[in-house]
């Protein structure tokens, strides 16, 4: 009985394996140290390392590993986007837990592929070069006198991590409505027919105005979300300041998106923490793999197997309502107990 137990439980290790997120790495811990509190530093900064190069070894040669393992802890907290701990014990001088931590995916491979370490997938970007020569003059797109589109252009397809730019090109003048006015304030519809020729939705406007006295105010608006950043580039007269403007606006252009990925990734996945009575494992690893079958879940994360019960948490988007509609389906249902819910 007890090698099927440890058998299905193997089963149920190697479930999670292939769980969606394969940016989440499990590490036990135990960890001495002058005190507790020391010992829990200790450990959670041993095992965001150890997660940080497991993923990388997934993604990268061994020696590329070699390279990324000489990072400092701070470089590495960079890429660490939330620990998770279950049987937490400490007390004394010793630490010990078990930690899931999960690495930032899409920050991790931008990380690789702008150090030539991954062939990363590249998102393409759109980017509408819109130029204002002085306070006096009007706004211009098309015309051969917009400096700013021309410098966009003589780069070609700009690379930068897993992005690639690319600036708007003359087969867009087939949009009637398109110009430096309506590019400025773009409305749903010009967005909609600029997205339907581009085959992409990441569309940005880059509004360039020259200050009298030589500065380039430059104005980035992402056309998906409305949201604008603004900069100014110095002009020293020692260097062309459409080239350092351009190098910020790619800048901005990663910003931006990084920030909307945060953000419609806390605005979409939330996590719950659950507890099922199984009335033996095969029953649980039923039960787990409907429900990481459905739309709404993410991911499950099994913390504790004791006395008939599971601990474990689900990962889901959308709303918790569509969860536990989704959970009705497959025959469960929910109950509330203080921080956790019993599903049955």
């Amino acid at each position: 009985m007890k090698k099927l137990l440890f058998f299905m439980f193997c089963l149920c290790l190697a479930f999670e394996a292939n769980a969606k997120n394969d940016f989440i790495v499990k590490i036990p811990v135990d960890v001495d140290a002058e005190n507790s509190v020391a010992a829990k530093d200790l450990a959670m900064m041993q095992a965001q390392r150890q997660a940080f190069l497991d993923v990388c070894a997934k993604l990268t040669s061994a020696d590329n590993v070699k390279k990324l393992s000489e990072l400092t802890d701070d470089s590495i907290l960079h890429f660490v986007q939330s620990v998770a701990v279950a049987d937490e014990k400490a007390g004394g001088t010793k630490y010990k837990a078990n930690l899931s931590v999960q690495i930032n995916e899409q920050l991790l491979k931008e990380y690789l592929a702008e150090n030539e370490m991954i062939e990363a997938e590249s998102a393409e970007f759109l980017v509408i070069p819109v130029y204002q020569a002085s306070n006096n003059s009007y706004p211009e797109l098309w015309e051969n006198s917009n400096l700013w589109r021309q410098n966009w252009r003589s780069k070609g397809l700009i690379k930068f991590g897993t992005m690639q730019i690319r600036t708007i090109g003359e087969h867009f003048r087939d949009i009637e409505q398109l110009g430096a006015e309506s590019a400025i304030y773009m409305n749903s519809s010009l967005f909609n027919q600029i997205a339907q020729l581009n085959g992409s939705e990441r569309i940005y406007v880059l509004y360039a105005q020259t200050m009298p006295n030589g500065d380039l105010k430059i104005t980035v608006k992402n056309e998906r979300n409305k949201q604008e950043n603004v900069f100014t580039v110095y002009n020293d007269d020692e260097s062309n300041v459409f080239d350092k403007a351009i190098e910020k606006s790619v800048m901005f252009i990663s910003n931006m998106e990084r920030e909307a990925r945060g953000q419609e990734t806390a605005s979409s996945v939330g996590t719950i923490n659950a507890v099922y009575e199984y009335h033996n494992m095969k029953d649980w690893l039923e039960k787990s793999k409907s429900m990481a079958a459905l739309d709404q879940v993410e991911g499950i994360d099994t913390k504790s197997f004791g006395g008939g019960k599971v601990n474990f948490s689900i990962r889901y988007n959308g709303s918790l309502d569509d969860l536990w509609a989704a959970m009705q389906e497959i025959d469960l249902s929910h109950e509330t107990a203080g921080n956790y819910y019993i599903i049955r």
